[in-house]
């Protein structure tokens, strides 16, 4: 293999490429960290949600809207939790793809140079060409579960305000609206 005078940059850049993996690997973690109080405090409210109406069995029509307006409450934050976790998971699965692609890259280094790998064949550039399409298939998927989390949420705030709006004592619109 011919020397590349690159090669010695490429450790700079592999750090630094690492050093951005760690970061965003930081920043996942604490996405699911947030993600999982969300989720404690969603069940705690659910469970309250329960005691409350199982405690107030013999109760009025008024009562029952308000518990079933609390009850399609805690169902859209359950609906936006469940899909801000999906798109946790799949951005997670992106960085183990990212730290498996900078982990052979290094092993690859590392090699002496009789044993690096010469110039790619016609074949090893359609595996990497569909690798890096396979990877951007991915991160759209991310990005269309992410779409979807803004769009759970917006509709959330939309039924809210349509809830705000509406008269004490009024019937909840259906979910299926």
């Amino acid at each position: 293999m011919p020397h590349d005078p690159d090669d010695a940059t490429r450790p700079q850049e592999l750090a630094k490429e690492q050093s951005l993996t760690e970061l965003e690997q930081a920043i996942g973690d604490r996405e699911q960290l947030v993600g999982d109080r969300e989720q404690a405090r969603i069940d705690q409210e659910q469970v309250n949600h329960d005691d409350h109406r199982q405690a107030n069995a013999t109760r009025g029509v008024a009562e029952d809207a308000i518990l079933d307006d609390r009850q399609a409450r805690i169902d859209r934050e359950q609906l936006t939790r469940d899909v801000r976790q999906e798109a946790l998971d799949h951005a997670q699965e992106g960085r183990d793809n990212q730290q498996g692609a900078l982990d052979e890259t290094r092993e690859m280094l590392s090699l002496p140079v009789s044993e690096q790998p010469h110039a790619a064949s016609a074949s090893a550039i359609r595996r990497g060409a569909s690798e890096r399409a396979l990877a951007a298939r991915e991160r759209a998927e991310a990005a269309l579960v992410r779409a979807h989390a803004a769009l759970a949420r917006a509709e959330a705030a939309e039924l809210r305000a349509h809830e705000a709006s509406r008269p004490r004592g009024e019937a909840p619109p259906s979910l299926t609206q």
